[in-house]
């Protein structure tokens, strides 16, 4: 299973400069699991717990520890969901393991470009210029305008962003970083997931988005922009194999000669995204959610064996909790499952 870590607070820390209306207050800093995500993804590893006894995977809740590996990114929020997930799961019977010798992000779950050639930067450009190109918001940037009153913010006054649709678009593609596009993607992107993360984290209704966004159709107008975002920065197809290429070399090892039952890496959106366009996933969506890369959800990659082709083949599914089964943060087990969706598959 490849997972996104759980709720946690906004990434920016300088939103009141898009809007002067009340933020919402949080208890922990920015980018650092939320106790309501902790709960979520217990909640998620007791549900996979039940699901794999029920599958004869497992004969109890306590595997040995050399049936289970979990791995997660070096980032608070990763290593905290997948602690969560754990004591869901398994209890104090099996270990998280990550680098505990850095802050600096794992290389493995590193999205970073790498490939330093003149014309691997020229391709990776034109497609993420193309791919911009094809982009029209007008509705989510005019929603955003009216719902953060732009015109009367900070930002407006002092550089002139008053309108989102105005604002141009700039590609950044540095060596050793993760690609990047400024301009009113990017303020889309984290204004709206900062909203995401308080409906998630249940703060009042008139405290998300100040009451402006409620319904399914109303987030997944929001949401287009932020998945407009993250098809530029990371599923590009020339781009997605530079920047996953460890995770999938790590996979594939996994895939051809993993000998335990269940693996577990815990990680981003980023590793999602890229690793699902490397891999040449069909576009897909979820039922019941206007992210694609959901808080909490995970690729579940499973093995199978066709005895009559004497081949190995491996089925895909997204599992994962709703819009409203995270906001109500409700008890997941078989009888009330998160959801599954078929994300893709293919052959080993």
């Amino acid at each position: 299973m490849l997972s996104r870590h759980s709720i946690r607070t906004p990434l920016v820390s300088n939103l009141e400069a898009y809007s002067e209306k009340k933020w919402p207050v949080w208890d922990v800093e920015s980018g650092y699991l939320t106790k309501k995500g902790r709960q979520l993804e217990r909640f998620m590893g007791r549900y996979v717990s039940e699901w794999m006894m029920n599958e004869k995977l497992f004969q109890d809740k306590c595997p040995d520890e050399d049936e289970v590996y979990v791995y997660s990114n070096t980032k608070q929020r990763t290593i905290e969901t997948a602690n969560a997930f754990v004591d869901g799961a398994f209890g104090d019977c099996v270990t998280v393991h990550y680098n505990k010798d850095t802050t600096e992000m794992d290389p493995i779950f590193n999205p970073i470009i790498r490939n330093d050639t003149q014309d691997f930067k020229d391709l990776v450009i034109s497609e993420m210029k193309k791919k911009l190109d094809a982009i029209s918001l007008p509705r989510p940037y005019r929603e955003l305008d009216r719902i953060l009153e732009l015109k009367n913010s900070s930002i407006c006054r002092k550089e002139n962003i008053c309108t989102l649709s105005k604002v141009k678009h700039d590609i950044v593609f540095n060596l050793n970083e993760e690609p990047d596009v400024s301009g009113p993607l990017m303020i889309a992107n984290f204004i709206v997931d900062a909203f995401l993360m308080a409906y998630y984290d249940g703060k009042p209704i008139h405290e998300v988005a100040w009451g402006e966004v409620t319904l399914l159709t109303e987030w997944d107008t929001l949401l287009s922009a932020v998945r407009a975002y993250h098809d530029v920065r990371f599923k590009t197809k020339v781009l997605s194999r530079d920047l996953a290429s460890p995770l999938l070399e790590y996979m594939t090892d996994i895939f051809l000669n993993g000998d335990k039952k269940v693996y577990l890496l815990v990680g981003h959106d980023a590793n999602i995204n890229s690793l699902t366009s490397a891999m040449n996933f069909k576009d897909y969506s979820l039922h019941d959610q206007a992210e694609k890369t959901p808080i909490s959800g995970k690729l579940v990659f499973q093995k199978w064996y066709d005895e009559y082709k004497d081949r190995e083949l491996l089925r895909v599914y997204y599992l994962y909790p709703s819009l409203q089964q995270i906001r109500d943060g409700v008890q997941l087990t078989l009888d009330n499952p998160p959801q599954w969706g078929a994300a893709g598959n293919g052959k080993l």
